[in-house]
């Protein structure tokens, strides 16, 4: 990704959004980053993954969209979940409503998540956003509403993104890990630190969570 200096606002991060502008050696990065992930889960059903990082502004929510765009290109039935129920933000970067989402799902507002998913945002990709920012995040998606959600999902669709809030600073990532294949952390070139990754994967040991992998950012992007 393009490489630079200065944190940028959303309606910048957008760009950073894999489109048929793209430079080729972006899409072929992110095409190695799900081809890797196509291997990893080969033998997982279903493929459900979380998308974090270790801190904020890290590019954990344009990468796992660009890793969603990526997959359902190859021609797999992707959904994108934004389950950052604290500052979410795959609603702006794509242009979505958010009245009714995911939280209107867990928080049983809403019966059937069907009436709410964003179909074909992208070719073979559907979306559902995180909806209103409810005042019991965590304890939403360690409920059994979330569990049922992610077991029919898993069914409906090849493969699920997880977008989460960043794991050093609350604990969302790891609250899915018995309804998941496994987690992948996004660190960013020359803001990550090692202490940082240390601590996430500390976190993730004591939460018995699979981590399949990094994927190194290189662009400053909001989120």
């Amino acid at each position: 990704m393009a490489k630079m200096n200065k944190k940028l606002p959303l309606s910048e991060s957008r760009k950073f959004i894999l489109s048929d502008e793209t430079p080729f050696s972006i899409r072929e990065a992110y095409r190695k980053v799900g081809t890797g992930l196509a291997f990893s889960l080969a033998e997982n059903k279903p493929k459900t993954v979380v998308i974090t990082s270790c801190s904020p502004s890290e590019g954990k929510s344009t990468s796992c969209l660009n890793i969603a765009i990526s997959m359902a290109e190859k021609g797999a039935s992707v959904l994108l979940i934004d389950c950052d129920l604290r500052k979410p933000v795959q609603d702006s970067l794509l242009c979505l409503g958010n009245d009714v989402g995911l939280s209107s799902v867990i928080g049983g507002l809403v019966h059937d998540v069907s009436d709410v998913i964003n179909r074909n945002v992208r070719p073979n990709l559907d979306v559902l956003t995180s909806g209103p920012v409810p005042p019991n995040p965590a304890e939403l998606i360690a409920g059994a509403r979330m569990d049922s959600l992610l077991k029919l999902v898993g069914r409906q669709y090849d493969y699920v993104f997880i977008d989460t809030p960043p794991a050093n600073v609350v604990t969302d990532a790891f609250l899915m890990n018995a309804r998941i294949a496994g987690i992948v952390f996004v660190v960013r070139e020359g803001r990550t630190k090692h202490y940082d990754i240390r601590e996430c994967l500390r976190k993730a040991g004591m939460a018995n969570a699979h981590v399949l992998g990094f994927v190194k950012a290189y662009c400053s992007v909001r989120k």
